[in-house]
């Protein structure tokens, strides 16, 4: 929007809320006497409020056209900071990495060039920086490292960043769903083939939408930006997430997904990327003749007992204590201990676990438990490595002194989540035209943990119970008598709150009040103040607001706190401006107290109908007890169980540390 058209929208908008100000405050000397000095501080404030939105809002045009390289290394610095700390997560808390070795598993077609026959962990960026296009598929077996090696891509790529090279951003494709119904306008059905146009369409609007949500202090505008300057190299982690089962087939979202990535070009070579999946899904996808074209396909190997030696020997205090496992695994015929130790995943936890001490420094396991006769299968190594995994984390890991968890609850509430995870991913269900994840736990959809209609019905019925006691209080205060109108309008309102019930998914609020502590947090509300009344009166947005400054990445419980905390700042103001509405009025005979109190409680009901903080406190009281019992601080609990190494963060979501984890936990025999 260029200058005098910004300028004419906002001396429109501060001459509109003059006029309505001064002539609400004009109207009592008309007709119904003195101005109520509340009512009239109220409406200074409003009239403050509008010059000084618009005000801001102008000084944000100077910073709407953001520097893109500029933004980009704030990006490269955030992505740093959080992808150190998942990996050194990962790893089990030392930086110590298994050296897997890779090699690469080339298509019957359209290959990436400059692919060599192996690789390995330590060198993957050299192998990366070979391809060309630079297209890379990781694939290997559950455990086998898929995303580790993908990380340690993703770090070495941000280490050796220039200002003009592309930022790697990491992106869980669970959440992804390539053909929905907001692309169906420009992208092609199911089995159509996709132009470059509109891959690049559906593919920026998803990293777009995840950089916004990841990353505060990246606006919408900022992360398109972004995106058209090439400076985003997005890192897809999970195809075989996806969908339900182990065979995806030609309808699947992972087929629909490749073919979007097939065709999401920059100018005229294909769009550099990297993509990790599961050895076998995607030998299932390319039994279909479907596959990452142009790209090198690279699939991680096992661990050789030599490896699993080193490694042992690396990471732990005393060999000495070890020299039993690593007897075992010396041997010439394989035993189960060195196919359950085979995965990176497995040897990380294994050591984990048995090199933790007490206060006075003794060991609390021994290794040579790992060689006992009951643990004759790999799969009863898995189990006892998993169980000791959840017993260590619980212990170690102290929760807030306002909380204890004793282990029986935290296997007891993270069993009901991978359950609920794992029949979503086994079935692939939808609700209200949304897939349900099998992977990822996100706060403000997390409400059909407690079923399809519960959550549904207890936000219609906190929004019904406010709704009604703002307006029992209104009809006192304001002396209104309980006529055929008056129920009739009660009765129009309670309908419409029946609306909550449709809107199954609500949006999070982004109105986030801490952010007012910066300039650029200023002139950003600022922005939001302003697009708001545009919208309300029918006028096209301002446009977006540059952003400046350290960027950090959400906190997965913010979209939830925020969501609640806007609402009740909207109820506050909506409160206020139904005193400045009713001053001078027949209903201005009422208290000032009660007519601010009314103007909460009426506001907030209508205003939380599409609140998904709201359903998010409708979900806490569903699950209070019974099969589906959660904790009612669910969000700390589940930041506490990232913090012990049980979950880790992919963008606002929380993920299981990893798939086999949640496999353990769901299943009924191995929860409390």
């Amino acid at each position: 929007m260029n200058r005098r058209k910004l300028t004419g929208w906002l001396l429109a908008f501060v001459c509109a809320a003059t006029v309505g100000t001064v002539a609400a405050w004009g109207l009592p000397g008309l007709k119904q006497g003195d101005v109520d000095p509340l009512g009239a501080a109220i409406a200074l404030m409003g009239l403050a409020l509008a010059v000084w939105s618009g005000w801001m809002s102008w000084q944000g045009l100077r910073h709407q056209e953001s520097d893109a390289v500029a933004m980009a290394g704030r990006l490269a610095q955030a992505v740093l900071r959080a992808e150190t700390e998942a990996r050194t997560q990962l790893l089990g808390g030392d930086g110590t990495t298994i050296d897997v070795r890779f090699g690469f598993r080339p298509a019957t077609a359209r290959n990436a060039a400059g692919a060599a026959v192996e690789g390995r962990l330590s060198e993957v960026v050299n192998y990366y920086q070979r391809l060309r296009p630079g297209r890379l598929v990781i694939t290997g077996e559950p455990g086998a490292g898929k995303t580790v090696l993908a990380l340690e891509l993703l770090l070495a790529l941000l280490e050796e960043r220039r200002p003009e090279d592309p930022v790697p951003v990491r992106l869980p494709l669970a959440s992804w769903l390539p053909l929905t119904a907001s692309h169906r306008g420009t992208v092609p059905s199911t089995g159509a083939s996709h132009t470059p146009g509109d891959a690049v369409k559906v593919v920026q609007a998803w990293v777009c939408q995840h950089l916004v949500d990841t990353y505060r202090g990246i606006s919408p505008a900022a992360a398109a930006a972004l995106m058209d300057a090439g400076l985003i190299l997005p890192v897809f982690d999970g195809l075989d997430e996806m969908d339900a089962g182990d065979t995806p087939g030609y309808g699947s979202r992972a087929r629909q997904a490749l073919d979007v990535l097939n065709a999401f070009q920059r100018g005229r070579a294909k769009a550099c990327l990297v993509l990790t999946c599961r050895s076998g899904q995607y030998q299932a996808l390319e039994a279909l003749e479907v596959w990452a074209q142009d790209a090198a396909r690279v699939e991680i190997g096992r661990i050789s007992p030599a490896q699993a030696r080193l490694y042992i020997q690396q990471r732990v205090g005393s060999s000495a204590r070890w020299q039993g496992v690593l007897d075992t695994l010396d041997r010439p015929s394989p035993s189960p201990l060195a196919r359950a130790l085979s995965t990176p995943w497995r040897l990380t936890v294994a050591v984990t676990v048995h090199e933790q001490r007490d206060l006075d420094g003794a060991y609390l396991r021994s290794p040579r438990d790992l060689i006992c006769p009951e643990l004759g299968s790999d799969r009863a190594v898995r189990d006892h490595l998993l169980k000791l995994f959840l017993q260590d984390a619980t212990a170690r890991y102290r929760a807030p002194q306002s909380d204890t968890y004793t282990p029986d609850q935290v296997r007891a509430w993270l069993g009901v989540l991978a359950a609920y995870l794992n029949t979503n991913a086994a079935t692939g269900r939808t609700m209200a035209g949304k897939a349900l994840s099998g992977t990822d736990l996100t706060l403000h959809e997390l409400w059909p943990v407690a079923g399809s209609h519960r959550p549904r019905i207890a936000h219609l019925a906190l929004l019904t119970g406010v709704f009604l006691g703002g307006a029992a209080l209104g009809i006192w205060g304001f002396g209104i008598e309980l006529s055929g109108g008056a129920v009739l309008t009660m009765a129009v309102a309670l309908s419409a709150l029946g609306l909550t019930y449709v809107f199954a998914w609500p949006e999070p609020s982004r109105l986030d009040l801490r952010r007012l502590r910066t300039p650029q947090g200023r002139r950003t509300a600022a922005f939001w103040l302003a697009n708001t009344f545009m919208a309300s009166v029918g006028l096209p947005p301002l446009g977006g607001c540059a952003d400046e400054g350290t960027l950090s990445v959400v906190d997965p419980r913010v979209l939830v706190r925020i969501s609640l905390t806007s609402g009740l700042v909207v109820g506050l103001g909506s409160g206020l401006m139904f005193v400045l509405a009713t001053t001078g009025l027949a209903a201005g005979n009422a208290p000032t107290t009660v007519r601010i109190i009314v103007g909460i409680m009426l506001a907030t009901a209508a205003g939380s109908a599409g609140s998904a903080g709201m359903r998010y406190l409708a979900l806490l009281l569903c699950t209070r007890r019974g099969a589906r019992a959660l904790p009612w601080r669910l969000g700390r609990f589940l930041q506490w169980a990232t913090n012990a190494g049980l979950l880790r963060k992919a963008g606002i979501a929380y993920q299981f540390r990893h798939r086999e984890l949640q496999d353990w936990l769901a299943a009924p025999a191995n929860r409390p």
